[in-house]
């Protein structure tokens, strides 16, 4: 077994799950159905309830009645001999993952970037393979939204879910879905 650096990091508004960012190698992405080693046996028996895979890190949520003080230590460890472990069922994507992953990026990773030019963006849905944002305060009407959208946060969001197809921004409240037609435009068509 390799010697890998790990670390967590807390997952906002989710007390009892921890992102521990760690080199997955090529573990598939996706939710964990039955994890290798000893992570195995702590999914089966409720101590880790819930668990997903993305490049550079593993997910974990502790059962309700779980501290991290008490179990994390072990966790931490069994992350990292299970990486090079046979024994893993990982589903292949989840709309969940690539949610908590866009979340992430948005309120976490680029989030100093994006309130530093007075924006906010929020994860409005996901599926396994698309993501649709909201892009509200000064990214509302921003004419470098296309960018931020895709240079930043697709690029972002992509490194940490290869599956990701889709990255579109929502409508703006009161923002016309197709262009008003010019009247030169009417008279063409009418004749």
């Amino acid at each position: 077994m390799r010697r890998r650096p790990i670390h967590p990091e807390a997952v906002t508004d989710e007390p009892q799950a921890i992102r521990w960012v760690v080199d997955t190698d090529d573990l598939p992405v996706g939710e964990v159905v039955h994890a290798a080693g000893t992570l195995g046996p702590m999914m089966e028996y409720g101590v880790i309830i819930r668990m997903f895979v993305e490049r550079g890190s593993v997910w974990t949520w502790l059962a309700s009645e779980r501290s991290w003080v008490d179990h994390g230590p072990r966790i931490r460890d069994a992350v990292v001999a299970a990486i090079d472990a046979d024994g893993w069922d990982i589903s292949d994507g989840s709309a969940e993952l690539l949610r908590l992953i866009a979340d992430d990026v948005v309120r976490g990773q680029l989030s100093s970037y994006i309130s530093s030019h007075g924006g906010a963006i929020s994860v409005v849905s996901a599926t396994t393979d698309s993501v649709v944002l909201d892009f509200g305060g000064a990214c509302t009407d921003c004419p470098a939204a296309g960018s931020t959208l895709h240079d930043r946060l697709e690029v972002t969001i992509k490194s940490r879910y290869p599956g990701l197809r889709v990255v579109s921004r929502s409508a703006p409240p009161n923002f016309p879905t197709s262009r008003p037609q010019s009247a030169l435009l009417r008279l063409i068509q009418r004749r």
